[in-house]
């Protein structure tokens, strides 16, 4: 591959700093997958709630810190609203759990050099998520190298980032039809290389496209199957940076733990556990729910219990937060939020002796 937008990319102290913590939490010694939410903070237009939002965010920071133990989070917001996550990762450093690694997703490019300078006075973020191709769909190399040019922009991005002290994770949005041999995998990923300008970044993130509806509806079964990226990651690249598989399947029911299940087998290092997989999160950004959830779902992925799906457990703490969440999802679904009472109710749980779904 020839590189139509090489740079000189040197990394910064500071960059290559990012670099190693990122590597560290995106990547487990132990070969199991890494889980990593994505979080939305909100963006209050009541002056209250905007002074509460500080306090509210720091807490959500401390609780996937210390009781989901999350390997890294991804936030998508303000960067005024993202400040005092960073201030409270960063405050953890020396101490044990040690601060959880905040990769920003910027959804703006346009304003990515206004971002950069604020993001140099927060503490804890290591690393910029960067949609490449615009978020198009690629369903080959050829679709990829032909996209890229396009936003030759990027490379300069890149650049920037890496400027400014941070790590550059770029996600590739793949065609949820598209098939991937492994030598269009190896292939796919030097071009990568060769549009951030010539230099592996620390991760990519791979995201499985929608599906079309009349595809849905066509599936003889009628599971709601998760999605993720159908792609296996060759072991000659493997080495090289850690690579990231989107789960978006709504939780219960078991799904996202197939997700996961899926993503290892297919030799990704982590997933990214986007916000959809929070029931009804755009219409309750309630930040202790939100935490809450993660806190029980990431428990219940790194889990040894058995892989079933569904489990029984007695209630026997005061505050059990698996049974909390399960009582929530509850009331979302028979609020109409997620279609009809009772929909895919399992009749063989009883929640009053502390039945309740895996994630």
């Amino acid at each position: 591959l020839q590189n139509a937008h090489s740079l000189s990319i040197t990394e910064s102290s500071r960059a290559q700093t990012a670099r190693s913590r990122l590597s560290e939490a995106l990547r487990s010694p132990s070969k199991k997958l890494t889980l990593h939410p994505e979080l939305v903070l909100p963006e209050p237009s009541d002056p209250t709630a905007l002074l509460l939002r500080a306090s509210e965010v720091t807490k959500l920071s401390q609780t996937l810190r210390t009781k989901a133990k999350a390997n890294a989070v991804f936030v998508e917001g303000t960067v005024d609203a993202l400040a005092p996550m960073g201030k409270e990762q960063e405050d953890a450093r020396g101490n044990f759990p040690g601060p959880v690694p905040i990769i920003y997703s910027l959804t703006d490019e346009s304003n990515l050099s206004n971002c950069l300078e604020q993001l140099q006075t927060v503490d804890g973020v290591e690393g910029v998520l960067l949609s490449f191709c615009g978020g198009k769909e690629i369903d080959s190399v050829d679709t990829y190298l032909e996209e890229s040019t396009k936003s030759a922009a990027i490379t300069e991005m890149c650049s920037s980032i890496w400027d400014a002290g941070l790590q550059p994770i770029p996600e590739i949005v793949l065609s949820p039809n598209s098939e991937w041999p492994e030598e269009d995998v190896v292939r796919l990923v030097d071009a990568v290389k060769d549009t951030c300008g010539g230099l592996d970044p620390v991760s990519i993130v791979f995201t499985n496209g929608e599906v079309a509806e009349s595809e849905e509806s066509s599936e003889d079964d009628g599971e709601d199957e998760p999605s993720t990226p159908k792609l296996t990651i060759p072991d000659s690249i493997s080495k090289r940076l850690a690579f990231v598989g989107s789960i978006r399947t709504t939780a219960g029911g078991g799904r996202m733990n197939q997700a996961t299940s899926q993503l290892s087998s297919n030799k990704f290092n982590g997933a990214f556990l986007r916000a959809d997989c929070v029931p009804g999160y755009r219409l309750n950004p309630d930040l202790d729910v939100v935490g809450g959830f993660w806190s029980a779902a990431i428990g219940d992925l790194k889990s040894l219990k058995s892989k079933s799906f569904s489990f029984r457990s007695k209630v026997k703490l005061e505050k059990d937060i698996p049974m909390d969440w399960y009582n929530y999802q509850k009331d979302v679904m028979e609020s109409g939020a997620l279609g009809g009472p009772g929909a895919g109710a399992d009749p063989t749980l009883n929640p009053d002796a502390g039945d309740y779904k895996g994630f």
